[in-house]
Formats: structure tokens, C-alpha cells, sequence
């Protein structure tokens, strides 16, 4: 029998991937079409839901020719997506938003000040399982309404990118739980949308799609759609999820006692749990498998070591990374006493949104290399800071997996197995997002029992790295030191301007 495929889309923010997946998990191909962000004006990112669906289809024909998959052997469509975008559709179908507010846009502060001032956010992130900030999709749905109220009343739903581009395929509005629990309307104790959040916010909850399993089917491709695309009409699509939740299921980042720790040009530090973890400082949304993802994000992660090398480098001359690691590698763990705080762009939390970076315990003797080994340090006690409080909610984790281009720095890795005070392994797949829509798809057919279970199966390390237990005593000690210089530090620049 031919083996079945799935195809994988990807909504990005810098381009927009189409893929064939088989059941196995291989992918045969991908065609990828860049797109740009509109800027028009500061803290603004926005990009156009037609050019999404325009770019849909011709990477889609262009994949499916490249690969020359036979039309029967397509079992399944599963996209995901950059999240929190709000897309809106009329009755019929057609757009009401010309320009879609992207998930790091920022125009709608005054809307999060404004629900703070008249709301108990306590209260709020209890149920809604997050802190309020501009990112959430029924926030941005506010400003809408407050901005462009006649395209506010002409909208029937709206929907994210991937759930708009499944409403293309299928002509069916569909939202899945990763995607609705970062609405800010969506009860996390209740799993499913609340009517009192949607009050609070002041947005009408009708206008939020049904939610469907992640790897539930919510239609089959139609004939208009089959002939833009190439992919055969009837053909089943699930409802996908966002990016980062699929991404961690690609990774196999799934069941009890994982952590993740995402470095790239920030850091990310996530887990899979049972439920939401409610703290000022953590964020919620569902997985695409059962349970929840509460995480962190560092803006400044990798970054730092970036920003490192074009310091030193304007002072003594261009320097590698590899210069930079060893000179690090001199100095013991601790920097002699120099400590960094990587919050170079703030924070999330809204005690510290404008928080800055800082070395602190600075002396004479410190040179070159302890300022090198004191910024890894500090992004990774900023790390193990985060895990701390997830431990101190209950969360237990005895596996690290780490991921993106931070694990090519070998002494980093060293140094975040010590903070954390365990094996870090690496993970080599470069394309968890695609091979997270392939699981869904599957399973969503019948192609595969369990995703979850699957993506454990298939979960594969390419090095583990180890501290010694001098190392992970020496950061033991260090971490109630870092912890409490931060909390000095929480609020102290939220009366200057960012």
C-alpha cells in the first residue's frame, strides 16, 4: 500500500511554508515563500491575511510538484501558525480586516491599561491563566472594536492565521485550544471560553470560533479551494495549533518531567503540565495533546552573546565566538563574583516591562572573560530562576531538552546543566513545526493512535551535556543570590520611559 501523507502549513511571521509529510514523520519536501512585516508606526507589526492565502497556494502547487506525491496518497492537511493574530471574517467569508495585528505588535497598551484600571488582574489571570499584556487575540480584538467599529460590527468571527487559512480550505470557522486559551477570553479552569472574560474585556464572545481538538477534523478541503491549492477536494484538515505548541510536539517536548529550553535570539523555557501555572511571571497555553504549556520568554537570550561579541569586537579587534567561549572557559563557575542580568528589553511581566540589563558585583579583578562567562551565566540563571518557580508550584521536571541556535555553544550547554542540576540533551530536528502538523494530521485520520505518545517515540538527542557536582554546587549557591538582587530590582524602572 502507498504510504500517506500529510500537508504541513506554516504560517510564519517572516515567510509562509508548505510541506509533505509522510505518517512516518519524514519530510519529502518543503517550499517556502518569504513575506515581509508592515511597520507603519512604532510597536506596530502587521501583515495582510490575503497574501497568507495567495502564498498558501502557490507554495502548496509548488510542493506537491516538487515531490510528485500522488493525489491519493494525500491522507490529511494540518497547519500551524504565528499566534494571536486577529483576522476578520463577514458572513460571507470575506475580510473585514485589511491589516492583521501580528502577535508582537503593541498598538493596543492603552487597551491593557484600561481593562487594569477598571478589572481585579488578579482575579482575571486566575481564570484566564496569564497576566494581561497586548499579545493575547481578544485584546487586539478590543482595540479593533475601539478603532474600526463599522468592521468590528461587520465581523462574524475571528479567526488566527492558521485558523483562516483553514477557513479557506474548508469554508468552515474553527479555532483549536492552543489558540483559544491565549484569546484572554477562554477559562483555563473550565476549558472552554467565558462569557465573564469576554465582559471584562469588553468583546463579544460570539465572535470566537467553536474550538475543536487540535488533531480534531473540522471539514474537508472544498472544490475552489482543491483547485487553488492542488490538494484534492474532500480531503480532510484538522485544526492545528499555534506555532509553539506545535513545535513542542515536534521536539517530543510532551508528558510529565520535560522542560525546554528554547534559546535563540531570545529564551524560552517551557514545560509540559497537567494544568495551568498562575504566577505574575508565567504564561499558559494549551498543548496540542492534553494538558497545558506554561513558559517564559526571555527577550534578551541569545541575543546576549551577540551583543557580547560586537562589544569586544569594537574594542580589541573582531573576535570569534569561539575566542569569546574560551576566554570564558578560564573563569571559574560564579565569574569570581560578577553577576549579569540579561533584561536588556525588559521584561514581560508588568512589574518589570522596562526593566533594563546590569553587571552587578563588579571589582578590579575582573576582566574580559569573567564579563564573557557572566553573560551566559546570567540568561542562564534567568533560566533557572523561571524553573524554580515552576518547581514551587509543583511542577517536577527530571528531563531537560534544549533546542535552537544557543546549543551550539558548548560551554553555555555546560553551564545550564549546572544551573539546572541536570543532563541537558540537545535536540537535532530543525523542523519541529512541520513535523508537529504531520502528528496532528495523522492522528486526525487514524494514521497514528497517539501524537503525544508518538512524538516521544520519535524524540531524538544529539549530545547530552553533563555539569560536574562541583559546578552544580557552585550554581546552587549562586541562584538564591541572582534571585534576590532581582526581586531588588522588580519595578524599579516603571516610572522611567522604556
Amino acid at each position: 500500500m502507498r504510504e500517506k501523507v500529510v500537508i504541513a502549513i506554516d504560517i510564519g511571521t517572516q515567510s509562509l511554508r508548505s510541506a509533505v509529510v509522510t505518517q512516518a514523520g519524514e519530510i519529502l519536501g518543503i517550499a517556502q515563500i518569504p513575506h515581509d512585516t508592515d511597520e507603519p508606526h512604532p510597536g506596530w507589526a502587521q501583515q495582510r491575511p490575503a497574501q497568507w492565502w495567495e502564498e498558501t497556494c502557490r507554495a502548496t502547487v509548488q510542493v506537491l510538484r516538487e515531490t510528485g506525491i500522488a493525489p491519493e496518497s494525500i491522507a490529511a492537511v494540518a497547519c500551524c501558525g504565528q499566534m494571536h493574530g486577529p483576522v476578520g471574517v463577514d458572513a460571507t467569508g470575506d475580510v473585514t480586516t485589511e491589516w492583521v495585528q501580528l502577535w508582537c505588535d503593541k498598538r493596543c497598551a492603552p487597551q491593557v491599561a484600561s481593562i487594569r484600571a477598571a478589572q481585579d488582574e488578579s482575579a482575571l489571570m486566575a481564570q484566564a491563566g496569564n497576566p494581561l499584556n497586548p499579545a493575547w487575540t481578544g485584546i487586539k480584538i478590543r482595540w479593533e472594536k475601539e478603532n474600526h467599529p463599522e468592521s468590528y460590527g461587520e465581523t462574524r468571527f475571528y479567526l488566527v492565521p492558521k485558523d483562516f487559512i483553514n477557513y479557506r480550505l474548508t469554508g468552515i470557522a474553527a479555532a483549536d485550544p492552543s489558540e483559544a486559551s491565549c484569546s484572554y477570553v477562554y477559562d483555563c479552569t473550565m476549558d472552554s471560553y467565558s462569557p465573564g472574560l469576554a465582559n471584562a474585556l469588553g468583546v463579544d464572545i460570539d465572535k470566537f470560533a467553536p474550538v475543536h481538538p487540535s488533531h480534531g477534523v473540522i471539514g474537508k478541503v472544498t472544490e475552489s479551494a482543491g483547485r487553488l491549492t492542488g490538494i484534492p477536494a474532500g480531503t480532510p484538515v484538522v485544526a492545528g495549533g499555534g506555532d509553539f505548541p506545535v513545535s513542542m510536539l515536534g521536539f517530543g517536548i510532551v508528558g510529565h518531567g520535560v522542560l525546554a529550553d528554547v534559546t535563540g535570539t531570545s529564551s524560552l523555557l517551557a514545560a509540559h503540565s497537567a494544568k495551568a501555572l498562575i504566577d505574575p511571571g508565567i504564561q499558559n497555553c494549551r498543548h496540542v495533546v492534553q494538558g497545558w504549556v506554561p513558559f517564559t520568554i526571555l527577550d534578551c537570550g541569545g541575543i546576549c552573546m551577540k551583543w557580547c561579541k560586537d562589544l569586544m569586537s569594537s574594542v580589541a579587534g573582531e573576535m570569534s565566538y569561539d575566542t569569546l567561549i574560551e576566554r570564558a572557559r578560564q573563569v571559574p563557575p560564579g565569574g569570581d563574583g560578577l553577576v549579569f542580568y540579561p533584561y536588556m528589553r525588559g521584561e514581560r511581566r508588568s512589574a518589570n516591562i522596562n526593566a533594563k540589563g546590569a553587571f552587578f558585583g563588579i571589582t578590579l579583578e575582573h576582566q574580559s572573560g569573567h564579563f564573557v562567562r557572566a553573560i551566559m551565566e546570567g540568561v542562564a540563571l534567568a533560566i533557572g530562576k523561571d524553573a524554580g518557580v515552576f518547581h514551587k508550584l509543583g511542577l517536577d521536571t527530571s528531563r531537560v531538552l534544549s533546542v535552537g541556535g544557543g546549543t551550539r555553544n558548548p560551554l553555555w550547554n555546560e553551564i545550564k546543566a549546572g544551573v539546572l542540576g541536570r543532563p541537558l540533551a540537545i535536540s537535532p530536528e530543525p523542523e519541529a513545526g512541520l513535523k508537529g502538523c504531520g502528528l496532528l494530521g495523522a492522528a486526525g485520520v487514524g494514521l497514528i493512535d497517539d501524537p503525544a505518545a508518538e512524538a516521544i517515540a520519535r524524540c531524538a538527542s544529539s549530545q547530552v551535556f553533563e555539569a560536574s557536582s562541583d559546578d552544580i554546587a557552585a550554581y546552587a549557591a549562586l541562584q538564591p543570590e541572582f534571585d534576590r538582587v532581582y526581586e531588588h530590582m522588580l519595578g524599579f524602572w516603571q516610572d522611567r520611559k522604556a
